[in-house]
């Protein structure tokens, strides 16, 4: 198409617009992990406006087979004619957008080795007309990539980057850039990355160089750009595109098209839809670069000999960790294992994990709830999150169950003192603990399993991790946390009684609210019609509540006296109880006349 016809990317109001790829030329010798180079250059693009201090940047890490054309639409260097598809997360990055150029100047550069601009193998040796590095070029590593980029930044007169954020690779990059270079990197969102890849990713990595090197026309590397291994490059390819999906996504993809009544039609429409992203790869992909990138890629290991631990020790970022449910490449668990090191080492960090059914490629599409997430760890609470989270009367209590969830609230914010760890289970929208933190410069964690919840947590910059509760404390130290806070959360657990005693491990403090089933109301509500109240405090019906341990006062007591009876060491502190309009306090005979009681147990 000209470039003189309408494109609905051209508006800029809504999109970034034309935007031009540029190079930065690093003349001095430049040293790698395994060699050296004699200068090299990094294509990019930018997108915004660097603001006088240089502090508003924001790196975009480009994934394996990804570019520096992240947003916008450009011209085709070969027919000067605008190309119709935008830059890769161009739904991600714009004015307005999750990555909001008219706050944030956004830089994407082209990864050193990679073939799209930057110096790699498919590049000219210095001095040389013909003779491309092919394999000669030295076997970089993501540390090289970083330290490159890095180079590129000071070139522009970044001081300080606000973020780095990738998906995949550029997940691992945002790794070693806040590992790296700690106090010159702000923010860290890590999209389905992994600290190391596992064996089974390193195999399917193998067949895939092994198919190129099997190729008759690879000839150890010295092929030239016309009559390269085109076979084994898209067989490469194939075998990788397979790992970025999902079962259940290739289902919906293929088994739902009108012409797949059988398998041999589902046959024929997977092979056609391999052979077209082979041929697409191969089009504008260099085979060399291919097995560079993915060897530099396995030999990452942040976990090493000495533990990632040890590692993300000096990372000072402030950092998210988004994983997706479908992801089988770089799993969940992978991405857990990054928040966990760092909640282990008591750093800022949360971790979500969203249901998508597009596999590991799932950042690319985005979805509601990920874009949500990753526009809040960059703008906060701005207006659209307001309005999200129903905030015009934000704290304002309008309804008798606001009272009673402020209740314990007020109890559990006088007992916590200034600069103490907070734990707080069941966190919410994290309220308490972005509360206790303004307040009370607590640092705090809140677990909650409930994804829109903990997005709302990341919205009021409180460091939250989306996960199961036993899951998330088995993790934490021994007395890593002054208070653990369980607000009217012990009830909806499974055994809650050795959740209680493990929460008692992780802090010297435990603090317990929970509505007393042996109120008296309740007592008669059984006793004159027969079965459980329906309030403002319990709204649903049996078959429609989730689990539920109702228990009292005296059973609650009873537990904590057996406890102590079997070795655990602790005892009852403080003890609060409310009468039924848990607002006025009750003194005689709490297990008939209290509504809410909360209790400080304390590690002896």
């Amino acid at each position: 198409m000209s470039d003189k016809q309408p494109n609905q990317y051209l508006d800029e109001s809504q999109h970034v617009g034309l935007v031009e790829s540029l190079s930065y030329i690093h003349k001095d010798l430049f040293e790698l992990e395994n060699g050296q180079l004699d200068g090299f250059t990094l294509a990019y693009e930018a997108y915004g406006t660097l603001n006088e201090d240089g502090s508003n940047a924001l790196l975009v890490c480009h994934a394996l087979t990804g570019d520096h054309h992240a947003a916008g639409i450009r011209k085709d260097p070969r027919t000067e004619d605008l190309e119709q598809k935008p830059g890769w997360w161009n739904h991600v990055i714009g004015p307005g957008k999750a990555i909001d150029t008219n706050k944030f100047y956004v830089v994407c550069s082209n990864c050193l080795g990679a073939c799209q601009g930057s110096t790699g193998p498919a590049s000219l040796k210095p001095d040389q007309e013909e003779e491309r590095y092919g394999m000669d070029f030295p076997e970089f590593t993501i540390h090289d990539m970083v330290h490159a980029q890095k180079k590129l930044l000071e070139h522009l007169g970044v001081q300080k980057l606000f973020a780095v954020v990738g998906g995949s690779m550029g997940g691992m990059q945002t790794l070693q850039w806040i590992v790296d270079y700690p106090s010159f990197v702000e923010r860290g969102l890590v999209i389905a990355a992994t600290p190391r890849h596992s064996a089974q990713t390193i195999a399917f990595n193998e067949v895939g160089r092994q198919a190129i090197r099997g190729d008759e026309a690879w000839n150890q590397g010295g092929y030239d750009t016309e009559n390269g291994p085109t076979h084994g490059l898209g067989v490469a390819r194939m075998m990788a595109h397979i790992t970025y999906l999902s079962d259940l996504g290739m289902e919906k993809k293929f088994r739902q098209k009108p012409d797949c009544k059988q398998n041999e039609d589902l046959t024929k429409v997977v092979n056609s839809y391999l052979g077209y992203q082979a041929q697409k790869f191969i089009d504008r992909f260099d085979a060399n670069t291919y097995l560079k990138l993915t060897s530099a890629l396995d030999r990452f290991d942040l976990v090493g000999k000495r533990g990632l631990d040890d590692s993300l020790k000096g990372v000072l970022s402030k950092v998210l960790v988004i994983a997706f449910s479908s992801d089988w490449l770089y799993t969940p668990a992978q991405n857990q294992l990054v928040t966990e090191s760092l909640h282990r080492l008591g750093k800022e960090a949360s971790y979500l994990e969203i249901d998508h059914t597009h596999g590991h490629d799932s950042f690319l599409i985005g979805s509601e709830d990920f874009l949500r997430a990753v526009r809040v760890f960059f703008s906060g609470m701005d207006k659209k999150e307001e309005r999200e989270q129903n905030l015009g009367r934000f704290r304002q209590v309008s309804s008798r169950y606001d009272v009673k969830k402020e209740a314990d609230f007020k109890v559990i914010d006088e007992w916590v003192s200034k600069g103490q760890r907070v734990l707080d289970l069941g966190c919410g929208r994290g309220i308490l603990l972005e509360y206790l933190r303004d307040s009370k410069q607590v640092q705090g964690l809140g677990v909650d399993f409930d994804r829109s919840k903990a997005i709302s947590c990341i919205a009021r910059g409180v460091s939250v991790y989306q996960q199961d509760i036993r899951h998330a404390l088995a993790n934490l130290p021994d007395d890593s946390f002054d208070w653990v806070i369980f607000s009217r959360m012990v009830e909806e657990l499974p055994e809650p009684g050795a959740v209680i005693l493990e929460a008692l491990r992780v802090g010297k403090r435990v603090a317990v609210s929970f509505v007393n089933h042996a109120y008296w109301r309740n007592r008669l509500n059984f006793l004159r019609r027969g079965k459980r109240v329906q309030n403002e405090v319990y709204p649903h019906r049996w078959e429609q509540s989730g689990l539920r341990n109702h228990f009292s006062i005296e059973e609650f007591e009873q537990f904590c006296a057996e406890s102590q009876g079997h070795g655990h060491s602790f005892e009852i502190g403080r003890k609060v109880f409310h009468q039924g309009d848990w607002v006025k306090h009750c003194t005689l005979m709490p297990n008939l006349r209290s509504g809410l009681a909360i209790y400080e147990l304390i590690k002896a």
